[in-house]
């Protein structure tokens, strides 16, 4: 692997990207998961609910993820940035990311569209997408590192 392969792949979007990966597929087995559960655990219920909260929540964490990425490519690693410029461009950002979602949230849960408890796997899912793809990183580096020694 070339250095400028290495350097992409440890960049905020290859990053995001494989989070996106890892996340739909996790969602894909929870939103099964959700629906076995629905209909063995209560049949006479509409099934939507508990998947369609797995699939909000884990968009919703994705978003949010991909839009702290974009955050840290655009303001920590923008060349030519003052340390005072990015700490009041991140300040700005994480205000408004974190109200936009915690609009979305309460209008979601308000209005009942999901489950609640779907939201949450949702969103667990998301942070569970996240930590597979830092390991996989973590160990692809320890053993590139590793075969570089040998040689």
């Amino acid at each position: 692997m070339t250095g400028s392969e290495r350097m992409f792949e440890h960049s905020a979007s290859a990053i995001a990207a494989g989070v996106a990966k890892k996340t739909a597929m996790l969602a894909a087995a929870g939103v099964v998961a959700a629906v076995a559960v629905q209909m063995t655990g209560w049949p006479g219920l509409p099934v939507w609910p508990l998947p369609a909260g797995v699939i909000f929540g884990a968009a919703l964490g994705l978003v949010n993820f991909r839009w702290l990425a974009y955050a840290v490519e655009r303001v920590y690693l923008r060349k030519g940035t003052t340390s005072l410029l990015a700490n009041v461009a991140a300040a700005v950002i994480v205000v408004l990311k974190l109200s936009t979602i915690f609009i979305v949230l309460f209008v979601v849960i308000r209005n009942q569209w999901v489950q609640l408890a779907g939201l949450m796997i949702g969103l667990t899912l998301n942070f569970g997408a996240i930590l597979w793809q830092g390991y996989g990183l973590m160990t692809r580096g320890v053993h590139h590192n590793d075969d570089n020694d040998k040689h």
